[in-house]
């Protein structure tokens, strides 16, 4: 007798099959459970190599033995005649084909609810029919804390935003803003809710677990129009500053190729984070600072905070960049008691040792230009205009994504009369980060005080819908003359700007009016500033300039709005404009509409 003959006859070709066939099935089980439940990333690979060793045990043990009535015993044992081989066979022979219908039926399965494994290879292009959103657009929500104590939040934050700030740099894929994102940080919104809030097709969600010495982080890309999951993993690591990069790494890079694979981008690309600082108890700092940062919340903690990362690791660039921003910001905050001059001096120290050590760095190149323009327009330094739109210029370079440093270069825009340069910023901004306040705020507050007024009530009702505006900051001229005056006197009644004041009717009647000479009533809000220096200034200076009232005229805020109208016939705008720097930036660079010089050292507005 052959040998093939014989090992079918042994049933070792049967066994074989059904070994595999069922082998198969455990192996898709395990995996399934693996991405299901949160196994370790080993786990499927764990039940592989376990079932490679025990295929030849089985097919020895198929050769060696015989199933008999008796019980197992040696094949050469089984005397001639007695052998039961054929109906161990169909036995066989049915279980083969049970297990092959379960494989099936697990095939199906998995083509309809588990995530699909994608592979570096370029995909075909795919027709995929959305409505609203591009097809190439991404959200990355919030990473949920699952450390045991719930006190790592700052930490999961920090990991989201290194992976969004990774995926922002494929120009292929659209990216929310971070600001957008964290706004559903602990909803109780489904998926595609979310998704249509945002104007995207796809979402990123995870969650990070830091226990002790190790760490886990979990991730899934999902498509919010067919609900299915495009790609997920686990990733177990040792808690090192390496290993975390080397996790936003891994997660952007997936992300990119599972959406390449859905919608056959050609592009490729490698995502790598910069390795920012190799200290992990740094790099957790930083993390945490960076969160009450981003909140503007708290900034003299966020100050030590960095500074203790700083001490841990002096060449981490990115500490130094946020410290030299918190300088300026502790003081328009109200964070620190030291003089502006001090704060500043420390910030662009702090800004230039971050760029010694990384030349690049985007965050510290808008910081200086940032102090600068303040310290220009206050006369505190005598700076070149030139250079600070040049600064700025080079912040955006350097990271296009950076909403502030796109917000700053308006407010910039803004103070030398630039207005539609300045509102083409800040509509730039509002594209990088829809629920960016200070964009928003900006642009709706100059579009109607450009006389844009459709503009402007398009801008102020989409915001005051995301809940990104403050109330103390809307363009009174533009409420007034819409005779919106219920909202009108909702926003002067706010308690940070005239609550406790009595004259909201003549007010109203007023900016209804603004040729009309309103000094006294202008004098009546300054006395009642001054006797009320809490009240917020920034919103109380704009009304001042509307009525025509130059007295506390120390910024350039509104000069150049319609609403400037009468101050720009003030020498106390001259001499602003002068000490500012502006006057010569004027003269080498163009005059704004309605300025000209006259004679070779002065000028005069409309």
């Amino acid at each position: 007798m052959g040998l093939f003959a014989e090992l079918k006859r042994r049933n070792v070709i049967r066994v074989a099959g059904v070994y595999i066939v069922a082998g198969w099935v455990l192996v898709q089980v395990a995996t399934a459970l693996e991405e299901s439940i949160g196994l370790p990333e080993w786990f499927d690979g764990l039940i592989v190599a376990l079932l490679l060793i025990g295929l030849p045990v089985a097919i020895i043990f198929a050769w060696a033995f015989e199933m008999t009535p008796e019980g197992v015993v040696r094949t050469e044992a089984v005397p001639e005649g007695q052998s039961i081989t054929s109906e161990t066979g169909r036995k066989l022979d049915v279980t083969l084909a049970i297990a092959i219908v379960a494989l099936v039926a697990v095939i199906i399965w998995q083509s309809t609810t588990t995530p699909e494994r994608v592979t570096t290879e370029p995909a075909p292009a795919v027709t995929i029919e959305a409505s609203g959103p591009g097809d190439a657009s991404v959200a990355v929500l919030p990473f949920a804390d699952m450390s045991s104590e719930g006190n790592q939040e700052y930490f999961s934050d920090g990991l989201t935003e290194e992976i969004l700030n990774l995926l922002v740099r494929a120009d292929d894929i659209d990216v929310v803003s971070r600001t957008s994102s964290f706004q559903f940080k602990n909803t109780t919104l489904g998926i595609p809710d979310i998704a249509a809030e945002l104007n995207v097709r796809h979402i990123v969600e995870g969650s990070v677990r830091k226990a002790g010495a190790t760490v886990r982080v979990t991730a899934q890309l999902i498509d919010a129009v067919t609900d299915r999951h495009l790609w997920s993993n686990t990733y177990d690591r040792p808690l090192t500053a390496e290993n975390l990069f080397e996790i936003q790494d891994d997660v952007a890079n997936s992300i990119f190729e599972a959406l390449s694979a859905e919608l056959g981008l050609l592009a490729e690309i490698d995502l790598r984070a910069k390795r920012t600082t190799e200290n992990v108890d740094a790099y957790a700092l930083f993390l945490e600072a960076r969160t009450l940062y981003q909140a503007r919340r708290d900034l003299d903690v966020v100050d030590e905070l960095l500074g203790q990362a700083i001490d841990m690791d002096p060449e981490f660039a990115e500490a130094w960049a946020h410290k030299a921003a918190t300088q300026h910001l502790m003081f328009a905050y109200g964070y620190s008691d030291l003089p502006v001059d001090i704060l500043q001096e420390r910030g662009l120290e702090f800004a230039n040792t971050a760029l010694s050590i990384d030349e690049g760095n985007a965050t510290a190149l808008a910081v200086i230009p940032f102090i600068q323009m303040d310290q220009a327009a206050k006369d505190y330094a005598d700076i070149d205009w030139m250079d600070i739109f040049t600064g700025f210029t080079r912040a955006t370079d350097a990271d296009p994504y950076n909403a502030s440093a796109v917000l700053w270069r308006g407010i910039a825009y803004a103070w030398v009369g630039n207005l539609d340069a300045a509102i083409a910023d800040w509509k730039r901004c509002r594209e990088l980060d829809p629920y960016y306040a200070p964009c928003l705020e900006n642009l709706h507050w100059y579009l109607a005080d450009t006389g844009r007024d459709d503009e402007a009530r398009e801008v102020l009702l989409n915001s005051m819908n995301l809940g990104a505006s403050k109330a103390q900051y809307l363009n009174l001229p533009f409420l007034a003359r819409s005779g919106n005056e219920l909202l009108f006197k909702a926003v002067t009644n706010n308690v940070r700007f005239l609550r406790d004041w009595r004259h909201h009717d003549e007010l109203y009647a007023a900016l209804r009016n603004l040729d009309a000479d309103h000094t006294e009533l202008a004098v009546s809000i300054a006395e009642f500033y001054t006797a009320n220096p809490e009240r917020d200034k920034d919103a109380m200076e704009p009304l001042l300039l509307a009525l025509g009232y130059p007295l506390m005229l120390d910024s350039l805020v509104g000069v150049w709005s319609s609403s400037g109208r009468k101050v720009r016939q003030t020498e106390q705008f001259k001499a602003l404009i002068r000490s500012s720097g502006i006057h010569d930036y004027f003269k080498e660079n163009g005059w704004p509409a309605g300025c000209r010089p006259v004679g070779e050292d002065d000028f005069e507005c409309d």
